[in-house]
């Protein structure tokens, strides 16, 4: 009998299950940040400066944002990128955000809440992008983009997602976008933690030509 673990159907499936649950995680992880009152991820900064002058919610934000820097990512090159997945990842990150914020996560107060919220925003945003990106069927906008610049440069997907997102925090902040000690440390902690993501799940379905960091050998 054939393993399940070998069977096209089930690599399928697990692949579908890694894309839009990877999504889900990370629209959870951008609501805990949200909500430490500290400041949001880097990209937030600029979302939420976009949603306030546009009247949109910070999802709808997020969705316009995304299908401009694939446009960007495609100019590039990057067509590889770029696929049905990552209009999924589009979509459903954006309603993913709206969603977790109508359920109603209570806003940080006490320092160690904070603390926790952020821990907690970060990690979930570092796990979720690694997971949807190793699904090989598209990496997000913003992934996307890291990803055919590490083809580029000589530099791994976690520094470049690093350079990219402080590039954007001071935009969003220059904006009029809410900045706060939670910003920095989000900033500053996705991407190493992705890179260590990487470093024990390894490239999955992504490129060989895409520099991560490999397991020990």
């Amino acid at each position: 009998m054939k393993s399940m673990r070998r069977s096209p159907r089930w690599e399928t499936a697990r692949r579908v299950l890694w894309l839009f649950g990877g999504c889900a995680l990370l629209g959870l992880g951008i609501v805990f940040l949200v909500k430490t009152n500290w400041g949001p991820a880097a990209w937030d900064v600029f979302h939420l400066a976009l949603a306030e002058r546009a009247g949109w919610t910070l999802g709808r934000a997020s969705v316009a944002v995304s299908l401009a820097i694939i446009g960007v990512t495609l100019l590039l090159g990057g067509t590889w990128a770029v696929r049905w997945g990552t209009l999924v990842n589009t979509f459903v990150i954006g309603f993913s955000i709206d969603f977790f914020l109508r359920l109603g996560l209570p806003d940080a107060s006490a320092l160690v809440l904070r603390l926790l919220y952020v821990a907690a925003g970060t990690l979930l945003m570092a796990f979720g992008s690694v997971l949807y990106t190793r699904a090989g069927y598209g990496a997000g906008a913003r992934d996307g983009l890291a990803l055919v610049l590490s083809q580029k440069l000589p530099l791994t997907v976690g520094r470049i997602r690093l350079a990219m997102e402080a590039l954007v925090c001071l935009t969003g902040w220059l904006l009029g976008g809410p900045l706060g000690p939670g910003t920095v440390l989000v900033t500053f902690g996705v991407g190493p933690t992705a890179d260590l993501i990487y470093r024990v799940l390894g490239r999955g379905y992504l490129p060989e030509t895409v520099r991560i960091p490999e397991r020990a050998a």
